[in-house]
């Protein structure tokens, strides 16, 4: 009894520790992470905007399911509330959003921001028009919006330039706000980084919070997207799957535990290792990379399936009269050369290149570690002496499956015949989709994309940028490559930050072309001849034009008291370390090829195509992997042929390559295209492989007696792995799907090959 209270407070003891652990590490669930580091300058552009680029900070709303009037008043009070709140530095639903100090600081600048004041405009005939368009426009019923600009800016330069900024909207507006197939839109950006995904919840929540105090009518809707909505979906999937796992896991082991040993303190004696493995890596894991992913933590929960193998091992090997400490001290060679084979075959892991990646390799080679000291050394002083009550196996079962090898030649032949079939057959397909690695659930990614096709935002494949060491710098080459690009016919269009914000040199150029005051009011006078207004109508259309001549330009600078026209421009221009980056999206590209030529003509231009370069990144992770893999492959055939010679060790390398070979032939069987996920989840195979071949291949030299317990032993453990890794195959998170199923065809393969490929017992045929 006292053993017993001595282990469940060593329990407690570490329970209490990795609460206190959680609470100090930082955990993230970026997919970004499962990326391999860049190795060209287009990757790493592509990298930096899957992690921090404006993209992430932008939410799509869309609110369905009642009248149009009801949905825009919705619409409206939801978009005011937005604003209200503080945490959007863009908010548009289609409705005038910008504010009244803003918009006479744009309007005092127009003639240096608008496409539309070019000296064309100042001529006679164009005035003309242009009078007696205002003469129209007041008696219309757009006669207020005419009285307050119309007779400052009959040119019609300011309300240009806000049609300039809206671009080539193809949303309908009806009853103010944007509106299409019966569904108010809204597009927002938060002012938090993509990366703060609290902050991000925060922004969905202000807007659920804002849509239900516009007290919709039953049967109303309120569909949300974007990366923020995309986080939370996924951190929810990931603490389903670990959730999910964890309690079934603990159900079925436990359950089969008690079954195979009669005894509730079996529970405590496995999770002993695993506490103290999965603490271990928490704190390693933290301290190497300041953070720990998510999908390491729910990695560490399927090490229930791979640390548990060592304290069954320890008491279902314990011999009759053997105290656990003397069990200990005799497997020990066997357990450490088993631990010591399997962190080498996950140390690829660690290079790579993933950091995500990099952390699972970390974070289960150093609890598999902390697990087989805690076996060794902390384990058998807390059990009894006499050992624990172990339920022999059915004699038919044993008796089959220690006659196995000298069945070996038909399986050699069948595994000869698999390498065949899948070589012919062009071996696995490869997974080339980023979509694949992402958490977030389908559904939720098809209403993102219904909604940005119904917005009207571009469907961003091709990005070019551009650096400079100053802003100034960086909208000059930004308007000079745009135009230069036009001109080469290879896109319809062309996005680029000074669309919105020109250079300080051209808004210089277009107050220059303005004509003096004394020849745009005798060009007035004409144009006003015979129509019904005032001789000083028009006075402050003429004391602008000479006050735009006396504004210094707009630069970045200034955007701190202009929120919309930052919020436009921060997308397409920011600051990065030393110098800024200028950002052009090509829209109705005509000619890729042709467009990758041009761009390669401007000095300095990135073009970076986000698909194709997704796809290489993944080739790269897929080659690092194989490469990788060969290097653990290597070592742990030198440390197998070290612990078991040349022989021993080859005989159980052979038994591990057959259990990949057979795992991969069913994978592909089954559809599944192999990814980085599967590649590295096969390390883990190995090393959960290791164990069976190890303590299989001893039983050639052992009595029956002797044979059979190794044999119960390893059923152990195959039992408990395939109850933890079956589980992880059903998760929705990429990561644990393609690492459960692997795992769990793997070590049924394992386990088979390893009772086939062990040595012959003397008197078996």
């Amino acid at each position: 009894m006292k053993r017993v209270a001595a282990l469940l407070l060593v329990l407690a003891a570490l329970a209490g520790a990795f609460a206190l652990a959680m609470r100090v590490v930082e955990v993230r669930a970026d997919i970004a992470d499962f990326l391999p580091e860049p190795a060209t300058p287009e990757a790493a552009f592509l990298l930096q905007e899957l992690r921090s680029g404006a993209a992430t900070t932008l939410l799509l709303a869309g609110i369905e399911g009642a009248p149009a009037a009801d949905l825009a008043r919705i619409s409206r009070s939801v978009a005011r509330a937005m604003v209200e709140s503080g945490a959007f530095s863009l908010v548009a639903n289609g409705s005038a959003v910008v504010g009244d100090e803003e918009a006479a600081v744009l309007f005092a600048h127009r003639y240096a921001l608008s496409p539309a004041a070019t000296p064309e405009a100042f001529a006679e005939p164009a005035l003309r028009g242009a009078l007696e368009g205002v003469l129209d426009g007041l008696r219309s019923s757009a006669a207020p919006l005419v009285r307050r600009f119309a007779f400052a800016d009959p040119t019609g330069a300011f309300l240009a330039m806000l049609r300039a900024w809206a671009g080539e909207a193809r949303v309908a507006t009806e009853n103010g706000v944007w509106m299409v197939d019966g569904r108010a839109l809204l597009v927002a950006q938060t002012r938090a980084s993509g990366l703060d995904t609290e902050s991000q919840a925060q922004a969905v929540a202000t807007i659920r919070q804002a849509y239900d105090a516009a007290a919709p009518p039953p049967g109303t809707r309120l569909l949300v997207s974007g990366p923020g909505v995309f986080a939370a979906e996924a951190a929810a999937t990931v603490r389903a799957d670990v959730a999910l796992v964890s309690k079934l896991s603990l159900v079925l082991v436990g359950a089969f535990l008690l079954w195979r040993y009669r005894s509730p303190m079996m529970l405590a004696v496995v999770a002993l290792p695993l506490s103290v493995g999965t603490l271990a890596a928490l704190l390693v894991v933290g301290a190497v990379f300041g953070h720990v992913h998510a999908a390491a933590i729910g990695f560490g929960i399927t090490m229930l399936g791979v640390c548990d193998d060592y304290p069954l091992l320890l008491v279902t090997n314990r011999a009759p009269g053997e105290s656990p400490r003397e069990t200990a001290r005799r497997i020990w060679p066997t357990l450490r050369l088993a631990a010591a084979a399997a962190v080498a075959g996950l140390t690829p892991m660690l290079a790579s290149g993933f950091p995500g990646l990099a952390q699972l390799g970390l974070f289960a080679a150093t609890g598999l570690v902390g697990a087989a000291l805690a076996t060794r050394f902390l384990l058998p002083p807390l059990l009894p002496p006499e050992g624990l009550f172990v339920r022999p196996l059915p004699e038919r079962l044993a008796h089959l499956l220690l006659r196995l090898p000298a069945r070996r030649g038909p399986v050699l032949v069948l595994l000869a015949g698999v390498a065949v079939a899948l070589a012919l057959a062009g071996g696995p397909r490869m997974e080339r989709d980023l979509a694949a690695l992402s958490p977030v659930p389908e559904p939720v990614r098809a209403l993102d994309e219904q909604l940005r096709g119904q917005v009207g935002a571009p469907d961003v494949r091709v990005v070019l940028a551009l650096r400079a060491p100053d802003a100034e710098g960086a909208l000059r080459a930004a308007e000079a490559t745009a135009a230069r690009l036009m001109a080469s016919g290879t896109v319809a269009a062309i996005d680029h930050p000074a669309r919105f914000l020109p250079s300080v040199a051209t808004q210089r150029i277009r107050i220059a072309a303005l004509p003096d005051a004394a020849t745009v009011a005798q060009r007035l006078e004409a144009a006003r001849n015979g129509l019904p207004f005032r001789a000083a109508a028009f006075q402050p259309f003429l004391d602008g034009i000479e006050d735009a001549r006396r504004l210094p330009p707009l630069t970045p600078a200034d955007l701190g008291a202009l929120p919309t026209l930052a919020a436009r421009l921060s997308p397409l221009l920011r600051q990065e370390g030393q110098g800024w980056r200028a950002l052009l999206l090509p829209s109705g590209i005509r000619d890729m090829d042709a467009l990758r030529a041009a761009a390669a003509a401007v000095p300095g231009l990135l073009l970076v195509d986000f698909k194709a370069e997704t796809g290489a990144l993944l080739d790269q992770g897929i080659k690092e992997a194989l490469k990788w893999g060969g290097v653990g492959a290597l070592l742990v055939l030198v440390l197998l042929g070290a612990g078991r010679g040349l022989t021993g060790g080859l005989r159980i390398a052979l038994s591990l390559a057959g259990a990949l070979l057979l795992t991969f032939a069913i994978l592909a069987a089954l559809g599944e295209r192999i990814g980085v996920f599967h590649l590295t989840a096969a390390l883990l195979l190995a090393g959960v492989g290791m164990d069976y071949a190890l303590f299989m291949s001893r039983s050639g030299e052992e009595s029956t007696e002797d044979a059979a317990r190794a044999l119960g032993s390893v059923i152990s453990c195959m039992v408990t792995t395939l109850l933890t890794f079956g589980l992880l195959a059903l998760c929705a998170t990429p990561v644990l799907h393609a690492t459960g199923l692997t795992v769990t065809v793997g070590v049924a393969s394992a386990f088979l090959l390893a009772c086939a490929l062990a040595p012959r017992r003397a008197g078996t045929r």
